[in-house]
């Protein structure tokens, strides 16, 4: 997209006072908004260019909701509009059926304007993924939302998309797991020499645990020696799997090589929820850190521990 202009969403509701809210939500967070009180009309918005995403109720007369999203979808010129229903709509069906016809988020009413402006920020980055952030036009954003050291994404960011995760997870019924890799038990392979700095340990560190991480998945640099990735649509058994391989890779390519000056450990901790076992980032990354504990107690090389949070059925 070009970065020169800003996000433009067309905002599609048959009751004029549900769309402005929803129009001074998206401005008061910088993006460009327009209304629509009809299908019709909101056909006719996107087919002119330039929309980015459409909030889209369901229940309109005339043309309802449904039948915009698949005629977005059906034609070339509108088909990469990213769709988001805003609805009363709250039945199981309705939910599949608009996840069916190409939505990538569904919210029902009475919505959170707060979390709604959190889900519409995920959306876009989801869509923009690889390009520049397209939330921000004067270069702010990602670094408010970096490690400088690593290259990672920064705590704020990582508990950020933890937060939208488990609403969805809570929402939608889908694993999402939390990983904690944490470095200790560093020390000099040669006295005489010392260390490597711990900076650029973890540099060399961060670089192995992006090789391993999907691009959709989260993964940032949280504090310290801590790192942590957020890996949605992962059940239990594969996030301990890949928690297993960073540790694997790192041990053979660096704490093992004779020439990299420095011994280290890792210790990794997994939690894994769906079905609304878990509801807060705090509650999630709280329950993470306490099975960190339980990692760190296990012999080496292999100091890892992992749980579900509540019924994951």
């Amino acid at each position: 997209m070009s970065m020169g202009r800003r996000i433009k969403i067309c905002v599609t509701d048959d009751e004029p006072v549900i769309a402005e809210v929803l129009c001074e939500g998206l401005w008061a967070h910088n993006f460009d908004a327009v209304e629509a009180h009809s299908g019709e009309d909101a056909l006719n918005i996107c087919k002119e260019g330039g929309i980015d995403l459409i909030l889209l109720d369901i229940n309109m007369p005339g043309m309802d909701g449904y039948e915009v999203c698949r005629e977005l979808k059906a034609s070339p010129d509108t088909k990469d509009i990213t769709v988001m229903f805003v609805t009363g709509r709250e039945e199981p069906e309705d939910h599949e059926k608009g996840f069916d016809l190409g939505a990538v988020d569904y919210v029902t009413k009475p919505f959170n304007l707060p979390m709604l402006m959190v889900r519409v920020e995920s959306a876009l980055r989801m869509k923009y993924a690889g390009e520049p952030n397209p939330l921000d036009t004067v270069g702010m954003i990602d670094v408010a939302y970096t490690d400088h050291l690593t290259g990672l994404r920064n705590q704020r960011y990582f508990l950020e998309r933890l937060q939208e995760e488990a609403d969805k997870a809570h929402r939608y019924d889908y694993p999402v797991s939390c990983v904690i890799l944490d470095l200790d038990g560093m020390e000099a392979v040669n006295q005489e020499s010392g260390p490597v700095a711990l900076d650029d340990l973890l540099v060399e560190v961060a670089m192995s645990i992006r090789s391993y991480t999907r691009s959709y998945d989260v993964l940032g640099r949280y504090d310290g020696t801590l790192f942590a990735a957020l890996l949605p649509h992962t059940e239990l058994k594969n996030a301990l799997e890949y928690g297993t391989k960073i540790m694997e890779d790192i041990d053979a390519t660096t704490f093992s090589d004779p020439s990299f000056p420095t011994k280290a450990s890792m210790s990794v901790a997994v939690v894994t929820f769906r079905n609304g076992s878990a509801t807060s980032a705090d509650l999630v990354f709280g329950e993470a850190m306490r099975t960190l504990l339980t990692a760190k107690s296990q012999p080496r090389p292999m100091r890892i521990a992992g749980r579900n949070l509540g019924k994951i059925s």
